[in-house]
């Protein structure tokens, strides 16, 4: 299959290979396509928020001079054990073909220990039981009376953490205040539609303010924005993220050690056309737009990290602690 949805998100390392998300989605509905997302959002709503500073001071604080530095910044995400599967028990629709006719009735189904979009490859089965009526040439109500047994998918991919890879460029300083900026290029995934992302952030160092405290502080606060479009132009996923967050840093020579108190969000944004299966598997046509959001489960982190710089080139390298774990490796470049 083609490499689609986390394949959009590790554009650089084409890792795991995704399945045609959409598509999929388009089999179950929205109680369950929750549950089965909701892992993704945790993740790389987490991820995304990751990776923003390597270092507590902004680079011309002493020199007063223009700067640009460009850096690629890796973020993994750790998938709790309990993220890789659900059980749930929710209401559904079915398409019932009886006496040449096609109609949607009311359903519910369960599934137990299905896979999550980190789970196993395996598909999950999901008992549907119809107990509810039809009308019949416009003139009875038929009692209709069954249970399916429908397959349904399995995760994107198995996998213990959920990779990141995003380019940044810092520009400074303005005022003690630096901007940075994370972009790519529309980008057209086989013939699956077209990614955007866009991410910008600014910090301020309060160090000219506070000139004797032993420890720099820095204040920040970042957006980014990932969108999937589908070979129709609708957007069919959208992932948004913010962070605010205070930094501080400590110098010793060519090291530098940081950490920082970090309040986020993330949300993520999803639209898809869910088409029932019918009984009689002719395509009957009926189905339904299917919109929700998610809310990532991070909310406060701390970070603790470290940087080394030799010469123009710096690696950085940090640990984040919050409901959603994540570990950090960049490297860059300080241009000028």
């Amino acid at each position: 299959m083609s490499k689609l949805l986390l394949g959009i998100f590790i554009l650089f390392t084409g890792e795991l290979c995704a399945q045609d998300l959409n598509q999929n989605l388009s089999k179950v509905a929205d109680q369950y396509a929750e549950s089965y997302l909701q892992p993704f959002i945790n993740a790389y709503g987490a991820g995304l928020n990751s990776g923003f500073f390597h270092s507590g001071i902004i680079l011309s604080e002493s020199s007063n001079k223009f700067h640009i530095s460009f850096s690629i910044e890796s973020m993994g995400s750790l998938i709790p054990p309990n993220e890789k599967s659900f059980s749930a028990f929710y209401n559904t629709v079915a398409v019932v073909d009886t006496m040449g006719q096609s109609q949607t009735v009311n359903a519910t189904a369960s599934v137990n220990n299905a896979p999550t979009v980190f789970g196993s490859r395996t598909p999950a089965t999901a008992i549907i039981n119809i107990n509810d009526t039809m009308t019949i040439a416009g003139l009875f109500q038929m009692p209709i009376h069954q249970t399916r047994y429908e397959q349904t998918f399995g995760s994107v991919a198995s996998t213990d953490v959920a990779p990141l890879l995003v380019p940044q460029l810092n520009i400074g300083t303005f005022f003690n205040t630096e901007i940075f900026l994370r972009w790519l290029p529309p980008i057209t995934i086989g013939g699956y539609g077209k990614t955007n992302f866009l991410g910008l952030g600014v910090r301020h160092n309060f160090g000219k303010v506070i000139k004797k405290f032993p420890i720099n502080i820095l204040a920040g606060a970042s957006y980014q924005n990932f969108s999937f479009n589908d070979v129709s132009g609708k957007e069919f996923l959208s992932v948004s993220a913010y962070a605010f967050n205070i930094q501080l840093n400590k110098i010793f020579g060519a090291l530098e050690v940081y950490s920082a108190l970090q309040y986020e969000g993330s949300s993520l944004n999803v639209n898809y056309f869910y088409q029932p299966s019918s009984n009689s598997n002719n395509g009957s046509g009926y189905g339904i737009n299917i919109s929700f959001n998610l809310n990532g489960a991070n909310s406060f982190r701390f970070i603790a990290g470290t940087s080394y710089t030799i010469g123009p080139v710096f690696f950085n390298a940090d640990l984040n602690f919050s409901n959603i774990n994540v570990f950090t490796l960049g490297i860059g470049y300080n241009i000028f």
